[in-house]
């Protein structure tokens, strides 16, 4: 059974009770025509409705927007095939409606924010797609308060319950773009090694003990002191001819708000034979005591902004066959498996994501 709360509200699968709830928004003019379908004309169409929408046995998912003040439904919203992209496993559409009485609260935006969450953390989506007709600047609002990227215009689009062909303004957010708005929204950042001080750094290669760090960026070779580590670190940004097996790159160390070092990630700037072979562009640990969460999907979307950044527009990230969290953190940002190669007795998987 599936029950999300938020705040203000119980996300929550449709019961034959709830009919009476929707016919009195449904058949309001001012509603049904700006998701395009027409108001209900009378109670059986909303009960028959209730029991379509109730149906969870197919890939849409739609659920009833319950007011826990209330506990009145106010509307619903729906995580559904995606039209447009019909051949894309894993791409869903959202769409929503809500009671004209409680417009301009926010509710909305509370009850879309908490099924984006469920459609990219339970249904592991891949993209997310929204649109809205050109005059309906409520639902323009809310999905810009989202955090969708606007794709643009389509013209004569759709055609309307009463043969009115309308465009749609098209927007979308992938699982990267989604994790990477989470990270900002829980104050997650990436410095550089000499934005931190050594004695932290320090404190942080320390509680590894016996585990290897990762990644190797993050690591001090033997004997090395902490300044000759962060010496190499600036050094080897810049490319060196005369060594050219060795791919420039920038060690980034995630921190929170109040300055907690969470994690580690490097990303090199080209990909050698190695690299290319089983290394990748990104890789990426968190710190033993911050494991569990949630913390790796978010520290490896904001390496992906970074390589955005870089003009890398093709993202290669790899991990060995046995580390499922590895796997199933690079999946959830998008990553796409391309094959297995071994290296040195290990299977090694690897991963493509376009950015």
């Amino acid at each position: 059974m599936i029950r999300i709360e938020t705040e203000r509200l119980i996300l929550r699968p449709w019961r034959v009770e709830d009919a009476e709830d929707m016919y009195k928004y449904a058949r309001d003019p001012a509603v049904g025509p700006n998701a395009g379908w027409k108001p209900h004309e009378n109670f059986e169409e909303s009960r028959e409705t209730v029991r379509i929408f109730s149906d969870t046995s197919g890939k849409n998912l739609i659920l009833a927007i319950e007011e826990k003040a209330s506990g009145k439904v106010i509307g619903s919203v729906g995580i559904e095939e995606d039209g447009r992209r019909e051949k894309v496993d894993t791409a869903r559409s959202l769409g929503y409606v809500l009671a004209q009485s409680h417009w301009g609260r926010g509710l909305m935006t509370e009850a879309a924010g908490a099924a984006i969450d469920y459609a990219f953390r339970e249904l592991k989506i891949k993209l997310l797609s929204v649109d809205h007709y050109p005059n309906n600047d409520r639902s323009r609002r809310v999905i810009e308060k989202c955090g969708f990227h606007f794709d643009g215009r389509l013209r004569r689009a759709t055609k309307l319950y009463n043969g009115e062909i309308r465009d749609l303004c098209c927007y979308s957010m992938t699982a990267a773009e989604y994790y990477l708005r989470d990270a900002k929204r829980r104050g997650l950042s990436l410095i550089l090694p000499e934005e931190i001080s050594l004695e932290k750094i320090g404190e942080y290669q320390a509680e590894w003990r016996e585990e290897r760090i990762v990644p190797y960026g993050a690591r001090r070779k033997e004997g090395q002191s902490l300044k000759e580590w962060l010496e190499y670190n600036i050094a080897v940004r810049v490319a060196d001819p005369s060594r050219p097996e060795i791919s420039p790159s920038h060690t980034y160390f995630v921190v929170d708000e109040a300055g907690e070092l969470l994690g580690a990630a490097n990303l090199r700037h080209t990909l050698t034979e190695p690299l290319l072979h089983h290394g990748g562009h990104i890789g990426y640990g968190i710190r033993p005591s911050q494991r569990g969460k949630h913390y790796a999907p978010c520290m490896l979307a904001l390496c992906l902004e970074k390589a955005k950044e870089r003009g890398i527009d093709r993202v290669l990230v790899t991990c060995v066959e046995e580390n499922k969290a590895s796997a199933a953190t690079i999946e959830a940002c998008g990553g796409v498996l391309e094959n297995k190669v071994e290296f040195e007795g290990e299977l090694f998987r690897r991963y493509w994501i376009n950015l």
